[in-house]
Protein backbone atom coordinates (compact mmCIF):
# COMPACT_ATOMS: atom_id res chain seq x y z
CA UNK A 1 0.00 0.00 0.00
CA UNK A 2 2.36 2.32 1.47
CA UNK A 3 4.47 2.29 -2.66
CA UNK A 4 1.58 2.94 -4.23
CA UNK A 5 0.85 5.64 -2.13
CA UNK A 6 4.53 6.97 -2.72
CA UNK A 7 3.95 6.52 -6.75
CA UNK A 8 0.98 8.63 -6.67
CA UNK A 9 2.54 11.34 -4.45
CA UNK A 10 5.27 11.70 -6.26
CA UNK A 11 3.09 11.36 -9.64
CA UNK A 12 1.19 14.76 -7.77
CA UNK A 13 4.17 16.66 -6.80
CA UNK A 14 5.82 16.08 -9.98
CA UNK A 15 2.90 17.43 -11.88
CA UNK A 16 1.65 20.34 -9.32
CA UNK A 17 4.74 21.06 -7.42
CA UNK A 18 5.10 20.66 -3.58
CA UNK A 19 3.40 23.87 -2.74
CA UNK A 20 -0.18 23.64 -4.72
CA UNK A 21 -0.02 19.64 -4.31
CA UNK A 22 -2.69 18.45 -1.90
CA UNK A 23 -3.36 15.04 -0.39
CA UNK A 24 -6.97 14.86 -1.86
CA UNK A 25 -5.10 14.31 -4.64
CA UNK A 26 -2.68 11.95 -3.65
CA UNK A 27 -5.55 10.04 -2.58
CA UNK A 28 -7.71 10.07 -5.30
CA UNK A 29 -4.58 8.90 -7.52
CA UNK A 30 -3.48 6.25 -5.24
CA UNK A 31 -7.05 5.39 -4.97
CA UNK A 32 -7.67 5.32 -0.93
CA UNK A 33 -9.18 7.48 1.47
CA UNK A 34 -7.63 10.86 3.20
CA UNK A 35 -7.74 9.33 6.07
CA UNK A 36 -6.10 6.17 5.19
CA UNK A 37 -3.66 8.59 3.66
CA UNK A 38 -3.15 10.40 7.24
CA UNK A 39 -2.61 7.29 9.11
CA UNK A 40 0.45 6.69 6.76
CA UNK A 41 1.71 10.06 6.39
CA UNK A 42 0.45 12.50 8.88
CA UNK A 43 1.11 15.33 6.87
CA UNK A 44 2.11 16.88 3.43
CA UNK A 45 5.88 17.30 4.41
CA UNK A 46 5.77 13.59 6.00
CA UNK A 47 4.46 12.41 2.66
CA UNK A 48 7.26 14.81 0.42
CA UNK A 49 9.47 13.85 2.77
CA UNK A 50 9.13 10.21 2.07
CA UNK A 51 9.06 10.74 -1.68
CA UNK A 52 12.06 12.50 -1.74
CA UNK A 53 14.06 10.09 0.15
CA UNK A 54 12.93 6.71 -1.59
CA UNK A 55 13.57 8.69 -4.78
CA UNK A 56 17.27 9.44 -2.74
CA UNK A 57 17.47 6.14 -1.94
CA UNK A 58 17.33 4.90 -5.37
CA UNK A 59 19.95 7.25 -6.86
CA UNK A 60 22.02 6.24 -4.05
CA UNK A 61 21.61 2.45 -4.30
CA UNK A 62 22.58 2.85 -7.93
CA UNK A 63 25.63 4.65 -7.32
CA UNK A 64 26.77 2.62 -4.74
CA UNK A 65 26.77 -0.26 -7.22
CA UNK A 66 28.49 2.35 -9.86
CA UNK A 67 31.08 2.94 -7.17
CA UNK A 68 31.81 -1.27 -6.70
CA UNK A 69 35.13 -2.15 -7.07
CA UNK A 70 36.21 1.25 -8.18
CA UNK A 71 39.36 2.96 -6.51
CA UNK A 72 38.24 6.16 -5.00
CA UNK A 73 39.22 8.77 -7.54
CA UNK A 74 37.84 6.82 -10.05
CA UNK A 75 34.51 6.17 -7.99
CA UNK A 76 34.12 9.98 -7.81
CA UNK A 77 34.69 10.58 -11.46
CA UNK A 78 32.16 7.74 -12.53
CA UNK A 79 29.46 8.82 -9.74
CA UNK A 80 29.47 12.40 -10.70
CA UNK A 81 28.82 11.55 -14.25
CA UNK A 82 26.06 8.77 -13.93
CA UNK A 83 24.67 11.10 -10.56
CA UNK A 84 24.41 13.95 -13.18
CA UNK A 85 22.16 11.61 -15.41
CA UNK A 86 20.13 10.19 -12.97
CA UNK A 87 19.14 13.87 -11.80
CA UNK A 88 17.55 14.83 -15.26
CA UNK A 89 16.23 11.16 -15.36
CA UNK A 90 14.13 11.24 -12.04
CA UNK A 91 11.37 13.78 -13.00
CA UNK A 92 10.18 14.62 -9.83
CA UNK A 93 13.57 15.82 -8.46
CA UNK A 94 14.06 17.74 -11.61
CA UNK A 95 10.48 19.29 -11.30
CA UNK A 96 11.12 20.10 -7.70
CA UNK A 97 14.68 21.24 -8.46
CA UNK A 98 13.15 23.99 -11.24
CA UNK A 99 9.91 25.15 -9.05
CA UNK A 100 10.99 24.42 -5.64
CA UNK A 101 14.94 24.13 -5.57
CA UNK A 102 14.41 25.22 -0.96
CA UNK A 103 12.78 21.28 -1.29
CA UNK A 104 15.66 19.95 -2.35
CA UNK A 105 18.05 21.49 -0.12
CA UNK A 106 15.86 21.99 2.68
CA UNK A 107 15.70 20.54 6.10
CA UNK A 108 14.31 16.58 6.98
CA UNK A 109 13.35 15.87 10.63
CA UNK A 110 15.46 19.17 11.74
CA UNK A 111 18.93 17.90 10.11
CA UNK A 112 19.90 19.07 7.06
CA UNK A 113 19.19 17.04 4.26
CA UNK A 114 22.45 17.64 2.32
CA UNK A 115 23.90 16.19 5.74
CA UNK A 116 21.99 13.19 5.73
CA UNK A 117 23.01 12.57 2.35
CA UNK A 118 26.36 13.18 2.55
CA UNK A 119 26.46 10.34 4.90
CA UNK A 120 25.90 7.83 1.91
CA UNK A 121 28.74 9.52 0.10
CA UNK A 122 30.94 8.78 2.76
CA UNK A 123 30.09 4.95 3.10
CA UNK A 124 30.22 4.55 -0.78
CA UNK A 125 33.35 6.48 -0.88
CA UNK A 126 35.14 4.34 2.45
CA UNK A 127 34.02 1.11 0.53
CA UNK A 128 36.00 2.33 -2.39
CA UNK A 129 38.64 2.63 -0.52
CA UNK A 130 39.01 6.30 0.64
CA UNK A 131 41.97 6.16 3.25
CA UNK A 132 40.96 9.93 4.38
CA UNK A 133 40.54 10.99 8.25
CA UNK A 134 37.31 10.66 9.15
CA UNK A 135 36.43 14.68 9.17
CA UNK A 136 37.80 14.97 6.03
CA UNK A 137 36.20 12.66 4.59
CA UNK A 138 33.19 14.26 5.52
CA UNK A 139 33.80 17.41 4.29
CA UNK A 140 34.97 16.15 1.14
CA UNK A 141 31.52 14.42 0.41
CA UNK A 142 29.10 17.36 1.63
CA UNK A 143 30.90 19.31 -0.57
CA UNK A 144 30.86 16.35 -3.74
CA UNK A 145 26.92 16.50 -2.49
CA UNK A 146 26.52 20.43 -2.16
CA UNK A 147 28.23 20.80 -6.01
CA UNK A 148 25.80 17.96 -7.60
CA UNK A 149 22.79 19.46 -6.10
CA UNK A 150 23.72 23.06 -7.56
CA UNK A 151 23.55 21.33 -11.55
CA UNK A 152 20.21 19.74 -10.02
CA UNK A 153 18.73 23.17 -9.19
CA UNK A 154 20.79 24.89 -12.22
CA UNK A 155 22.47 22.85 -14.79
CA UNK A 156 22.92 26.21 -16.84
CA UNK A 157 26.45 27.09 -16.60
CA UNK A 158 30.13 26.83 -18.18
CA UNK A 159 29.43 22.51 -17.91
CA UNK A 160 27.58 21.39 -19.98
CA UNK A 161 25.50 18.83 -17.77
CA UNK A 162 24.33 16.75 -20.98
CA UNK A 163 27.88 16.28 -22.60
CA UNK A 164 28.53 13.03 -20.19
CA UNK A 165 32.68 13.48 -21.90
CA UNK A 166 32.56 17.13 -20.41
CA UNK A 167 31.34 15.79 -17.49
CA UNK A 168 33.62 13.03 -16.80
CA UNK A 169 36.44 15.63 -17.63
CA UNK A 170 35.31 18.11 -14.97
CA UNK A 171 35.15 15.75 -12.40
CA UNK A 172 38.81 13.92 -13.77
CA UNK A 173 40.37 17.37 -12.82
CA UNK A 174 38.51 19.18 -10.31
CA UNK A 175 36.87 16.80 -7.91
CA UNK A 176 38.83 13.35 -7.94
CA UNK A 177 41.85 14.55 -6.47
CA UNK A 178 39.92 15.70 -3.44
CA UNK A 179 40.02 12.05 -2.31
CA UNK A 180 42.62 10.46 -1.11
Amino acid sequence: MSEAILDAARDVFERFGAKRANVEDVARAAGISRSTLYRAYPTKEALLIAVIAREADAVFTDLDAVAADLPPQEAVVECFVRGISLMRDIPVLGSLAETEPEVITGMREGRSYVLALAERVMGTLRRSGARMPEEDLRLVSELLLRLSSTFLIDPSGTLDVHDAVAVRDYAKRFLSPLVE
